[in-house]
């Protein structure tokens, strides 16, 4: 027999009402708003795809955010920006091995770690001290780009990004000798030019760039600056968590090391916030060196360029910080600007959601070229890939650091969260699901499951997703994966960054 609210689920599915707001609990269309003639195909002279690391969506200027960005805000006004943009994974290792395979994290398998330890769990200890690999039997996107002729390249600036995890494949020149704290993206931006300058006239390339300036431990203030804040610090009253005392204790720093807090600042979260946003700026500085030199070059005009983030950051908003604990937005929406010379857009603003592991599939339908048959992203170009028309098409988020279960999954209106063990803020929730309408409450701070009575429309918009969730993923056959000790220069780094203690 079925319950009462089972019956009233079927009387919502056959109601008008139901109907009345069409993309509030069903799938994404494919975002193809992008137009791209078959004469264009193969005739850009290069792709560079650059990577901030640890970049959160809502704080660039481009977004309305606080943060100084002017140099990713001019692209992105000259270009394309897409406002729903969303990481695979909240953390460096799975995010990138997406972008790279357009496969989920519980798909290409450099999803988790047996040895990593949680960074917002005090209680755990056990040290870091192997790491999983991406697997050489999956076809990367820079194989791809290698095997259509293409010249490729990689400087890279975080440790998780070494050569030793398999992110190298399918690169001819790979520079990780950047992956270490401390290193300025002005330095990266210098070495990816160098090689730029060195390709003769007429060579195709593939250059992909992973900053790191945003990434812990941020950027340091200026006292100058902080001094004109006065106002906004003494207006800020949120309270501080556990760990979140621990950080404004920790993290906000001068040039000189010294902390505010010794000068008689006031412990408060906006110390930790532009101490973050100034990490941000830092890199947007590093851009402008990279895109002012690149625009004297002989590519510059033909060349696709794609600037992103692989995750976000969580910044307290929930009691925690860093990232790769959760699936708030905090920590998954991601910013995206994009360049397709050659192509004709309706908009210089996309609404359409789209995520990492869309990139793959874009870029083979923009240079036309043989891309594996196993990617599971949608091309948001039209003419491309857009995905297996049997099932609807949503965002999905997983990956979470020891928490390999967790999982959302969106469309236009709602996000579901599926989250079983316990959270990054100790808290083990009696129901595991939590379902948000991100279209009004982008915060996600109302779960429409706790109320007290549900509409019709959450209902439905329970229902709906709560079923696609099961099978979001496809089944795929998981590739044997291997692991790597981490040796002790290799431990610190990722200690200094907040991986572990």
């Amino acid at each position: 027999m079925l319950r009462a609210w089972a019956w009233s689920l079927v009387l919502i599915a056959l109601s008008p009402a139901a109907c009345s707001r069409p993309d509030a609990t069903v799938g994404i269309e494919a975002c193809q708003d992008i137009q791209l003639s078959d004469s264009v195909k193969g005739s850009p002279d290069g792709v560079i795809v650059i990577v901030n690391d640890a970049m959160r969506r809502d704080r660039l200027g481009a977004y309305g955010g606080p943060a100084e960005t002017p140099t990713f805000d001019a692209f992105a006004a000259e270009n394309v920006l897409f406002e729903r943009a969303f990481t695979q994974a909240p953390w460096t290792k799975p995010s990138i091995a997406t972008l790279f395979t357009s496969l989920y994290p519980s798909q290409h398998g450099v999803a988790s770690d047996p040895q990593f330890r949680n960074p917002m769990d005090p209680n755990r200890t056990t040290p870091v001290i192997a790491a999983d690999v991406l697997s050489p039997d999956l076809e990367t996107l820079p194989e791809v780009m290698q095997a259509a002729g293409y010249r490729t390249a990689a400087f890279v600036a975080n440790p998780w990004m070494e050569k030793r995890f398999g992110f190298d494949q399918g690169f001819d020149v790979y520079d990780d000798s950047f992956a270490r704290w401390g290193i300025h993206g002005d330095v990266v931006s210098a070495a990816a030019l160098r090689w730029l300058s060195d390709l003769p006239p007429g060579t195709k390339f593939f250059l992909y760039i992973h900053y790191l300036d945003s990434h812990l431990p941020y950027g340091v203030l200026d006292r100058h600056e902080l001094a004109s804040k006065s106002a906004q610090l003494a207006a800020d009253t949120r309270p501080l968590s556990p760990l979140a005392k621990r950080a404004v204790q920790e993290i906000p720093r001068f040039a000189d090391r010294v902390s505010p807090l010794a000068e008689g600042y006031r412990p408060t979260l906006s110390l930790v916030e532009l101490s973050y946003d100034s990490g941000v700026r830092d890199f947007d500085r590093a851009l402008a060196h990279f895109l002012d030199g690149f625009s004297h070059h002989w590519a510059a005009r033909n060349t696709a360029m794609m600037i992103t983030s692989d995750h976000g950051e969580a910044l307290f908003d929930r009691g925690y910080g860093n990232h790769g604990n959760g699936l708030f937005d905090d920590e998954v929406a991601i910013p995206l600007a994009a360049r397709f010379p050659g192509t004709v857009r309706p908009t210089q603003r996309s609404a359409c959601p789209v995520g990492l592991i869309d990139v793959m599939p874009t870029l083979c339908t923009y240079l036309g070229i043989k891309c594996p048959d196993t990617m599971y992203g949608t091309s948001f170009i039209a003419g491309g890939k857009t995905g297996d028309h049997r099932r609807p098409r949503y965002i999905v988020t997983e990956g979470v650091v020891q928490r390999p279960k967790h999982r959302a999954i969106r469309n236009q209106t709602y996000k579901l969260l599926w989250e079983t063990e316990q959270l990054a803020d100790g808290r083990k929730k009696q129901n595991p699901y939590s379902l948000y309408d991100v279209s009004a409450d982008p915060a996600e701070h109302n779960d429409l499951l706790l109320a007290k009575e549900r509409s019709s429309q959450t209902e439905h918009a329970f229902a709906t997703l709560s079923a696609a969730l099961r099978d979001a993923v496809p089944a795929y056959a998981k590739p044997s994966t291997t692991t790597v000790p981490l040796d002790p220069q290799t431990r610190e780094r990722l200690r200094a960054l907040g991986y572990s203690d």
